[in-house]
């Protein structure tokens, strides 16, 4: 098959022309509903529908075939049975026709024989160049243009707002009723887009299209999952990049997808944990509702952003000051206390009942003199320490919401700062004040909590721009990295090796026989008592489960008698098992962490931190990094760790080394990048982590290769 063409947006969502193939004069039929919604919208292109049964479908013109169509025709939408699909492709790639919308199902969603069909439609796809949205999918409508590439109740939708927010959607009818939802709170729409099987055109590519657009300034997806993760990563990065947010809602969360494997850190790994990780590791928002969607909507298209995470608050309630302030920093916003000319200033204005305090309650005495309201909000806008400014009028109604609109709205223009109202006034008590402020481009979310949450988005969405990794070099495909230990779990020994490769610093250790009676081969190494003594097989990698690990082993006399014992515990609790020794290793001391990697079908390595030992499974307090990535990112994981005050200084306990640990986790990071499609999961479990300037250690590890 040929290259993939790049999707050519202007085309599929600007068509100078649209093919109908399997038109039909009956509007409920999915080849006449787009026909007739696209005749409704206005669309000033060329309508062409192709039905060798028909001379005219709804008064226009119908063509026995696509290359009957002799005028410029940039897009088809393909409404026939699957079975008609890849030969209707083909000819729309001879006719010039190169973007379709197949909107029939069919395909590889009904097992073996609908997957070869979609194949077809692929390989004639590519062979003539064709790009296509689908199968399977509700289809694609471009608001501005008037194009309803599209069937259902989209196609009803006819005078849906336009506007600067582009939306793309693996459920069709879910995707577009949230559109109904968001378009009916204010939210304007530019295109939209059901991706369906996503056989040619992915979600990723939709989002990289709009990402491309002048016209698009925040994207929104909804999506169930993707098969090429770094590639969604990659538009994450590039939103960033542009300052176009990208919003994007995760389904099917639930089914965590967790691997049956050998190690911890596979067990602990389920798929929400990776997608989520990757959202925050590329700056890409998660919403998980409509009214999230259109909040953030309102605020990023602004176009302003703080450039910190200090709010300065002005209400007229002190409760919605309080409950705002509790949700803000629960979102890692902070409530700066107001400098001492800020305070100085508020405490000639704000009256003697009020408080001057962040978040400042300038009280209802605004209602008798809006005058308190102007001043304060230039005052805290003056502030060198607040980034945005949020205004909360609670139910304010009538003359005085109108008079207290034009104030927030005249003193906005004069900050490049984010203002933002938090409002439950009714709009039919305040119709003036909400145009007002609508006009003056200033977004007003209905509750404390809301505006909380789109404020700590404006600030997140900032800071990722200011210190999220955007090198996409480290993206490109996994290292190569040759072994010597073939395929399959390996014990610990040979686990350890690799780790050596990779300059991952492990315990000193010698292995023994398994019917070992001297431990000289322990004193050739160097090893001092008290020392760890743990059977090696490949078919036991949890040891401590079934007493095939001592600990503490003191002397000569007491090392052969663990040796003994660690042996015959392990061939009673797994008699199939084989022995292949045993490890004399020293011992370590230090808090007990896991570090440990899976290869995801999706992501490819992820790296997993937590505590180790005991606590591993028993707490789940892990946190999850895409590798590669450098020390920076794994300071990052380790303070996402709920146990990671463990790691600081506390009731007269020195510090732990933090920093060798963030620089282990990187090198693991790395390892697990090289060794690439090689791997299956790493675990290494316990890593001690001693006082600072101490270092780190792995004691026991688990690799697993393909």
């Amino acid at each position: 098959m040929k290259n993939i063409k790049t999707l050519n947006a202007e085309q599929l969502f600007h068509p100078r022309g649209i093919a109908i193939i399997g038109a039909s004069q009956d509007r409920n039929r999915i080849g006449g509903h787009s026909i007739y919604a696209t005749l409704q919208a206005g669309f000033k292109g060329g309508i062409y529908p192709v039905n060798p049964n028909h001379e005219k479908v709804q008064g226009l013109r119908c063509y026995p075939d696509v290359s009957s169509i002799k005028r410029p025709c940039d897009l088809a939408i393909v409404a026939v049975r699957a079975q008609l699909v890849p030969s209707a492709i083909e000819a729309c790639g001879k006719a010039g026709i190169l973007n379709a919308v197949v909107l029939a199902a069919g395909f590889r969603e009904t097992g073996e024989t609908g997957d070869t069909l979609e194949q077809a439609m692929l390989y004639a796809a590519r062979e003539y160049g064709v790009r296509v949205i689908g199968p399977n999918c509700q289809g694609i409508v471009s608001v501005h243009s008037g194009v309803f590439a599209a069937f259902g109740s989209v196609a009803d939708e006819l005078s849906l707002r336009t506007g600067a927010v582009s939306a793309a959607f693996q459920s069709g009818g879910f995707g577009y009723s949230i559109v109904n939802l968001a378009e009916a709170s204010g939210v304007g729409f530019r295109y939209c887009a059901s991706s369906g099987n996503e056989a040619d055109v992915t979600m990723p590519e939709l989002l990289d299209t709009f990402l491309d657009d002048p016209g698009t300034a925040l994207s929104f997806a909804y999506i169930e999952g993707v098969n090429d993760g770094r590639s969604l990563m990659r538009t994450g990065w590039k939103s960033l990049e542009l300052g176009k947010p990208l919003l994007l809602w995760k389904g099917a969360k639930t089914n965590t997808g967790a691997q049956a494997a050998a190690s911890h850190t596979a067990n602990l790994t389920g798929s929400y944990d990776i997608y989520r990780t990757a959202f925050e590791t590329c700056g890409i928002l998660e919403v998980n509702d409509v009214e999230q969607i259109v909040d953030l909507s309102k605020v990023f298209l602004t176009g302003r952003l703080p450039d910190g995470k200090g709010v300065g608050v002005l209400g007229i309630s002190g409760g919605s000051g309080i409950v705002f302030a509790d949700e803000a920093i629960n979102l890692g916003l902070d409530l700066p206390r107001f400098s001492d000319q800020t305070t100085k200033a508020l405490l000639e204005v704000v009256p003697v009942f009020g408080s001057v305090n962040n978040p400042a309650d300038v009280t209802a005495g605004v209602f008798n003199d809006l005058t308190v309201l102007t001043k304060t909000i230039e005052i805290v806008l003056r502030d060198s320490g607040v980034d945005q400014l949020v205004l909360l009028l609670a139910s304010m109604s009538g003359d005085p919401a109108t008079q207290a609109a034009l104030a927030i709205a005249a003193e906005s223009k004069k900050t490049d700062k984010p203002v933002i109202v938090g409002w439950s006034g009714r709009r039919s008590r305040a119709e003036k004040a909400y145009a007002t402020l609508e006009e003056a481009g200033i977004p007003i979310l209905p509750t404390p909590v809301r505006t909380a949450n789109a404020a700590a988005a404006l600030w997140r969405f900032a800071n990722a721009r200011k210190t999220v990794r955007t090198s996409q070099t480290a993206l490109s495909g996994a290292g190569r990295k040759n072994l010597a230990f073939g395929s399959g779990i390996l014990n610990e020994a040979d686990s350890k090796r690799i780790l050596t490769d990779f300059n991952i610093p492990v315990t000193r250790e010698v292995k023994v026989s398994a019917n070992a009676n001297s431990i000289q081969a322990a004193q050739t190494e160097g090893l001092s008592f008290p020392v760890a003594v743990k059977v090696l097989s490949v078919d036991i990698p949890h040891k401590s489960d079934i007493g095939g690990v001592r600990l503490n082993v003191g002397d000569e006399d007491t090392l052969k008698i663990a040796a003994s014992e660690v042996v015959e515990n392990a061939r009673a609790a797994m008699p199939n098992a084989h022995i292949e020794g045993v490890l004399i290793s020293e011992m370590a001391d230090g808090l007990e962490m896991l570090i440990g990697a899976v290869n995801d079908p999706t992501f490819g390595p992820v790296v997993t931190l937590g505590l180790g030992g005991i606590f591993t499974e028993t707490l789940r307090d892990v946190s999850f990094g895409i590798a590669p990535f450098g020390v920076e990112e794994a300071r990052r994981m380790i303070s996402r760790l709920r146990s990671h005050k463990l790691l600081e200084s506390y009731r007269g306990r020195p510090a732990l080394d933090c920093e060798a640990l963030a620089i282990l986790v990187s090198d693991v990071s790395q390892m697990a990048h090289a060794l690439g499609d090689n791997l299956v999961e790493l675990d290494i479990n316990p890593v001690f982590v001693g006082h600072r300037g101490e270092g780190v250690v792995a004691a026991d590890a688990l690799v697993s290769l393909k």
